[in-house]
């Protein structure tokens, strides 16, 4: 049966300088297993039985990314920020290490440390809802401790047909971009100083991919601080990876529990249509399409994101209740005859 889809309009944020200042919490460093030193920010919460909600950030961003559901949730719930390899604050580790495979198992690293007991519940944005996927089928261990999983503009596969808002040329566009990258590389210097003095020309593509109306330009900053940080040579390695993508597998390991998948119509980055795939994997998932939003939905409208995340999580709650107040009703007995 298809999940119900629930079409909500997007709220344009009233993004004032003063809002989007840093946010930090407890700074967690961990070591992969490859080597690679991972930073992971920690906000705790009042109770000490809240769940761990994991905030997993897309490509090419980091944990701020996460600035309004971060500002909203803090306290109420436990926050585990992750920053993938490459990404933010964490190390890139050694060349050709950066696979969605990788990545799911710095996940369940990260996981290991900073929440080894305990219930989870799984965001993850566009790569980072990769991420999530390929963890339930990289660690299978985990899932019991899954209570929910959000996956908001993301994809499970398919993206090489994906057209990026340019029909006919956009996965042609991806691979130039691919192998102009790929050249490039050894020349990074060079291609970091084009990035800085098209500075303008930058701020103009990131509002027309991620954002589908007009942002504040504190949120466009925003945005293309956190790209301008990810080295080319991240930008680069992590690309083929989303043309292989097939996550089907996954969605089957985690169906099962409730799930909120969150789409922008106007996404150039993975399309509405590959968010209503994962939503058909996962019976009883709710499927909301955000109209008028881009692929940062989150930024762009974090009202209507923050409000589906804190139902999931109430949801959860409601769940967990449920189970520890549990009513039973024993069977009648049967009386024996006695034998005359």
């Amino acid at each position: 049966m298809r999940p119900a889809l629930r079409a909500a309009r997007g709220h344009r944020p009233a993004a004032r300088r003063e809002e989007l200042h840093p946010l930090s919490g407890e700074p967690v460093e961990v070591l992969t297993d490859d080597g690679v030193r991972l930073h992971v920010e920690v906000d705790p919460a009042d109770r000490a039985d809240a769940p761990a909600v994991v905030l997993c950030h897309g490509y090419a961003l980091s944990a701020d990314a996460w600035h309004f559901q971060r500002l909203a949730l803090r306290g109420r719930h436990r926050l585990v920020l992750p920053e993938q390899r490459g990404h933010g604050r964490s190390e890139r580790g050694p060349a050709g290490s950066l696979t969605i495979a990788r990545l799911a198992d710095d996940l369940g690293q990260v996981l290991d440390r900073v929440a080894p007991d305990g219930p989870l519940v799984l965001v993850g944005h566009s790569l980072g809802g990769m991420t999530v996927m390929e963890l339930a089928v990289r660690r299978p261990d985990l899932l019991a401790r899954v209570e929910a999983v959000a996956l908001v503009a993301t994809s499970a596969g398919g993206l090489a047909a994906a057209d990026h808002g340019l029909p006919l040329l956009g996965h042609h566009l991806v691979r130039w971009a691919e192998l102009a990258l790929e050249r490039a590389a050894p020349r990074a210097d060079v291609l970091e100083r084009s990035r800085r003095l098209g500075a303008d020309l930058e701020q103009l593509l990131v509002r027309h991919w991620n954002f589908a109306g007009p942002v504040s330009p504190e949120l466009i900053r925003l945005a293309g601080r956190m790209m301008a940080q990810t080295p080319t040579e991240v930008v680069a390695e992590l690309l083929p990876a989303f043309s292989a993508l097939d996550e089907r597998e996954a969605l089957r390991a985690l169906a099962g529990r409730p799930a909120l998948v969150l789409a922008a119509e106007r996404d150039l980055m993975t399309p509405a249509a590959h968010s209503r795939e994962i939503a058909d994997a996962l019976p009883g998932a709710e499927h909301v399409l955000v109209r008028g939003a881009g692929h940062l939905l989150m930024l762009e409208h974090p009202a209507v994101v923050t409000a589906r995340l804190e139902r999931l999580l109430t949801r959860c709650e409601a769940r967990r209740a449920a189970a520890l107040h549990e009513v039973v009703v024993p069977l009648p007995r049967r009386t024996r005859r006695r034998r005359r």
